[in-house]
């Protein structure tokens, strides 16, 4: 168990014993049922998890500057923006790339490596997920397929994104030629129909490597990987140094260009 998943468990857990305590506080001089006390425990218990639960979702890394001015039609591609998506597209192409963004990051954080990607002639969708968490959007891409005609389809994500991103293609091998994780690892097994591309930086502070080596089972026949000297975790995108991560020892700019180049390799081979 991650620290992480150990001090959700902790913080979900602890409103349970608070709210029964603060009820037999608020009746301790009154005579009623053990019923109604119960009832009480349980509404402060879902108030305060609620108020824990938005101090969780709410807060998210925000995108830079660059990254919001690169949200723009140029240079041959189209930029549109949904309520559930943006992208960059090209008039000619047989090929898409979906992509999932990492946890309580903003989507538009990863706009530059979006339009580098597309620039390569292959279109680009990156989710709007609610809350900044793909785990609430996992079949997003459904609406995308469904309304577009494209012979090559492929799906990518930064982090959770990228489990994200492997789940959908588990389920969906049909619908799939390819998954892209960026400083992450599939947690469900890939098939073998699948290629997969794994990308992340040797200094990367939050990939936890025991798990990505493990994980490596659900790898599919075909499966790749390339390690970016000098990469980090948060640098796959413009929000900022990630918490926890390890400082780069090359710039944000330069990481994803490493990352946009292995990409359109990746897709044009397969």
């Amino acid at each position: 168990m991650s620290k992480y998943t150990l001090y959700t468990l902790i913080a979900l857990l602890i409103p349970f014993p608070v709210s029964f305590f603060l009820s037999a506080l608020i009746y301790r001089k009154r005579t009623i049922r053990v019923l109604w006390k119960a009832l009480t425990a349980v509404l402060l218990s879902f108030v305060f998890i609620s108020a824990i639960s938005l101090c969780y979702l709410l807060p998210y890394a925000k995108a830079e500057e660059e990254a919001i001015n690169a949200l723009k039609s140029e240079d041959g591609l189209n930029y549109k923006e949904t309520d559930n998506y943006y992208a960059f597209t090209n008039k000619e192409t047989d090929s898409a790339l979906i992509f999932f963004p990492g946890a309580r990051v903003d989507e538009k954080a990863y706009s530059v490596l979006a339009k580098k990607i597309s620039e390569s002639n292959i279109d680009v969708y990156v989710i709007k997920a609610p809350f900044h968490l793909a785990l609430f959007c996992i079949d997003a891409p459904d609406k995308i397929i469904s309304e577009t005609d494209y012979e090559y389809i492929y799906i990518s994500g930064h982090s959770l994104g990228g489990a994200i991103a492997s789940i959908y293609t588990a389920k969906n091998s049909d619908k799939i030629d390819g998954v892209i994780m960026l400083g992450s690892y599939p947690s469900e097994t890939i098939n073998d129909d699948i290629s997969l591309l794994s990308i992340y930086g040797d200094k990367d502070g939050l990939l936890q490597k025991d798990a990505y080596e493990k994980k490596k089972e659900n790898w599919p026949r075909n499966s790749q990987e390339y390690v970016i000297k000098g990469g980090n975790h948060s640098g796959f995108g413009l929000y900022g140094e990630q918490k926890g991560d390890s400082v780069a020892e090359i710039t944000n700019e330069q990481q994803i260009e490493i990352c946009a180049k292995q990409i359109t390799e990746f897709i044009n081979r397969n």
